[in-house]
């Protein structure tokens, strides 16, 4: 179990990056539990993570700059069975991978939504999914990378359309 402490940058799944910005106690029914307060870098909100269970809600370090580059090697993948699906089920689908807040899998989803976008179009769920998957994934690899996120957008593009 990682421990976060005040200023540390943390992922939380379907948010991205945020900043530790206090350790503060809760009231959970008679219980009093401590929980990271994060403040996301994306969108300014803020998420309470119980510390006890901050590892089995998703809440992980920044990927290291040298790791940052193998998730390029996630776009090489096409996955034709989403082709077979209707939207609502590839929406559901999508939705769990992100849920699971690991950067490989967030890149997963946007090259899935890329390769739907080519082969069919988006429905409106999607296109959104795809904006926020690239969002979050965009700014997580731009700290990691220390890179400008509209450089990583083109990145990953690039990396997409090469495979």
């Amino acid at each position: 179990m990682k421990n976060f402490k005040l200023g540390d940058l943390a992922v939380y799944p379907n948010y991205g990056v945020g900043k530790v910005v206090s350790i503060e106690k809760r009231a959970l029914g008679e219980n009093e539990i401590s929980c990271y307060v994060v403040s996301m870098v994306s969108s300014g909100s803020k998420v309470f993570v119980p510390v006890e269970s901050a590892d089995q809600m998703g809440l992980r370090t920044l990927t290291e700059k040298k790791c940052a580059q193998d998730v390029y090697g996630c776009f090489k993948h096409r996955n034709t069975e989403l082709l077979k699906m209707n939207w609502n089920k590839r929406y559901r689908f999508l939705q769990d991978k992100m849920k699971s807040g690991k950067i490989n899998d967030v890149a997963s989803v946007i090259s899935d939504l890329l390769f739907l976008k080519n082969k069919k179009g988006l429905s409106y769920g999607e296109d959104k999914l795809l904006t926020e998957a690239e969002e979050i994934l965009s700014t997580e690899l731009s700290i990691s990378e220390n890179l400008p996120k509209q450089e990583i957008i083109s990145k990953i593009h690039k990396s997409f359309s090469k495979n």
